[in-house]
C-alpha cells in the first residue's frame, strides 16, 4: 500500500487507471477568494463535511461545497454526501461561503458557482474546452466577445451569461471566393486550390492589404492572416490572347543565376531579347500600385552587353502611365521604340551613396529602384 496519493496527480497522469488504496489522499480545494491548497485525508470515502473540515472551512452549514469529477460535469456535494475519492477519483474540490449558486452556460450545458466571477482558466478547466478552441462570450446586441485565459466572466449580472467554445478560423478571399481557414499562415498555391483555381494554370496572384501597395506574390510564399488589414487574394492570367497559338517565353540572352532565380521566385513573367542591337528584358503584366491609369504594365529594362560591370538605368513602360489625380509625373516626356511599340521612358537614376555596384547591384536591385519610382508618384 503507498504512503500518500495525490489524487490531482494522478488522474491526469492515469486518466482511466483505478486509484490503488493508500494511507493518505491528497487533495486540492479552491475557495474562490485566494485560498488554493493541497491537503490530505485518511479516510477514502469522506464527508462533504469532513472535506470541508480538512481544509478549515468552517462552519461548513455556510459553505457550498463543488468537485471535479474525472470526465463527468462538475456536481454540488452535500454535507453528508459520501465521495468515493479511489472511485470518483476528483480532479478538484471548490469551496465558496455563500447561501445560492450562480449558473452559466457553456456549449448548451449549465454549470454551477459560488461566486459572483469566475476566470476563463477555469471555465476551461470545468468545461473541458480544448486547449485549440477559443471561448466566446454571446452578445444579443454585439458580437460575440472573444476571451482569453486571464479574462473573468461576471455571474451576478441580469441574465444567464452563455458561452460557447469554436476552433479558432481565419477569412481569405480569393478572387471572390470566402475561405475559412483553420491556420492563419496559407501558401498561396493551397489558398488557390482551396478556392477552386488550378494553381499551375499560370496565375498572376495580387495580394490586398488595407493602406499599402499590392503585392505580387508567388505560388509558394506564405499569408500572414495574423497581419492587420489582409482584404483580398486577387488573381488575373499571367497571359490574355485573342486564341493565337502560345509561345515560349523568349530567352535570347541569358541573366545573373541570381537574377533568374529571383525573377522566378517572384512569379514575374519575364523574356529577354535582341531589338535593334539593345538588350531588353521584358517584365509583362507587372502589377502597379493604385492611383494609375492601369493596374498592369510591360516593363523593360535595357541591359548593357557588358552587364553587371555595367549599370542598368531607368526603365521604359508600355502602355504609357497618367496618375488618376491628373499630376503630372516628372521625367517620363521621352519615348522609346522597343519591338514595334512605343515606351513611355522613366528617367531615374542611381547616384550619391545609392551608386551603382558592379558587386552589388544586379537585375534584382534595379527592379527595386522601379518599384520605389512608381510607389513614390502616388505617394506610397
Amino acid at each position: 500500500m503507498q504512503s500518500m496519493i495525490d489524487i490531482e496527480d494522478w488522474v491526469r497522469a492515469q486518466p482511466n487507471a483505478q486509484i490503488p488504496e493508500a494511507e493518505s489522499y491528497r487533495l486540492r480545494l479552491w475557495d474562490g477568494d485566494g485560498f488554493d491548497e493541497k491537503r490530505s485525508l485518511s479516510d477514502a470515502k469522506p464527508s462533504g463535511r469532513q472535506i470541508l473540515d480538512a481544509f478549515d472551512q468552517s462552519p461548513a452549514d455556510e459553505y457550498v461545497l463543488l468537485y471535479l469529477p474525472r470526465r463527468k460535469k462538475l456536481e454540488v456535494i452535500e454535507l453528508d454526501d459520501i465521495i468515493d475519492l479511489r472511485a470518483r477519483g476528483p480532479e478538484r474540490f471548490f469551496a465558496f461561503k455563500t447561501d445560492r449558486l450562480l449558473n452559466f452556460i457553456v456549449n448548451g450545458h449549465r454549470f454551477s458557482w459560488g461566486a459572483s466571477t469566475i476566470s476563463v482558466a477555469l471555465i476551461r478547466l470545468i468545461a473541458r474546452i480544448p486547449d485549440n478552441e477559443t471561448l466566446f462570450l454571446e452578445r444579443a446586441d454585439a458580437p460575440d466577445k472573444e476571451l482569453a485565459d486571464d479574462d473573468a466572466v461576471r455571474l451576478s449580472g441580469k441574465g444567464l451569461e452563455r458561452l460557447v467554445s469554436r476552433q479558432p478560423s481565419w477569412k481569405l478571399n480569393v478572387q471572390g471566393v470566402l475561405l475559412t481557414l483553420t491556420s492563419p499562415v496559407v501558401v498561396v498555391k493551397d489558398a488557390l486550390a482551396q478556392a477552386g483555381f488550378d494553381p499551375s494554370a499560370g496565375w498572376i496572384a495580387i495580394l490586398k492589404r488595407k493602406g499599402e501597395a499590392k503585392l505580387q506574390v508567388a505560388l509558394t510564399d506564405t499569408i500572414d492572416l495574423t497581419l492587420p488589414g489582409i482584404e483580398k487574394l486577387r488573381l488575373t492570367p499571367a497571359q490574355i490572347n485573342n486564341g493565337e497559338v502560345q509561345t515560349a517565353p523568349r530567352r535570347e540572352f541569358g541573366l545573373l543565376e541570381k537574377d533568374e532565380a529571383y525573377l522566378n521566385e517572384r512569379s514575374l513573367h519575364w523574356e529577354t531579347f535582341v531589338d535593334r542591337g539593345r538588350r531588353w528584358l521584358l517584365l509583362s503584366n507587372f502589377v502597379l500600385p493604385e492611383g494609375y491609369n492601369h493596374s498592369f504594365v510591360d516593363i523593360a529594362i535595357d541591359v548593357p552587353p557588358t552587364y553587371p560591370r555595367s549599370e542598368i538605368d531607368m526603365f521604359h513602360c508600355f502602355p504609357h502611365l497618367t496618375l488618376s489625380n491628373g499630376r503630372v509625373i516628372g521625367e517620363t516626356s521621352g519615348r522609346t521604340a522597343i519591338a514595334g511599340q512605343t515606351f513611355q521612358q522613366w528617367s531615374r537614376h542611381l547616384n550619391g551613396q545609392t551608386r551603382w555596384n558592379p558587386a552589388t547591384d544586379s537585375v534584382m536591385t534595379h527592379i527595386a529602384v522601379v518599384e520605389a519610382a512608381l510607389l513614390k508618384e502616388v505617394g506610397e
